[in-house]
């Protein structure tokens, strides 16, 4: 009997750990790098506005000095994925004109990361306009 409880342990630990091995496998990949011929101080404004906007994510930091911007999904709730659960978006200068955005390498497989990106750039394309 107590043979039986030890494999049933190890076989439901090797279950639980076999799906956090796949999480990178599963959430899409975002290295997009999104530019814009705006000065950076708008650029850090409209991002830091467009990430406020979208529903269930909550800005826990920004430093606008090195351009940094992080965020929080507060609608997942599941323990095994907290590593997936925040977004840091990096706003830098590429040249006096132009500055470019995009997500932090650790921020590039992250849930609704895709999403944050596509309202950052409906928020700065209308700048343009």
């Amino acid at each position: 009997m107590r043979t039986i409880g030890m494999i049933l342990t190890g076989a439901l630990f090797c279950f639980y750990f076999s799906g956090c091995a796949t999480v990178e496998k599963m959430l899409p990949f975002h290295d997009e790098v999104l530019v814009y011929e705006l000065p950076l101080d708008l650029t850090y404004l409209r991002t830091t506005e467009a990430m406020e906007t979208l529903p269930g994510w909550v800005i826990e930091s920004t430093d606008k000095e090195k351009g940094v911007i992080a965020a929080r999904n507060v609608e997942y709730s599941r323990l095994d994925d907290s590593d997936t659960r925040t977004v840091t978006v990096l706003v830098k200068r590429v040249d006096r004109t132009h500055t470019s955005v995009t997500l932090a390498p650790e921020s590039q497989r992250s849930l609704s990361g895709g999403d944050m990106l596509k309202a950052i750039d409906t928020m700065l394309s209308a700048e343009l306009k």
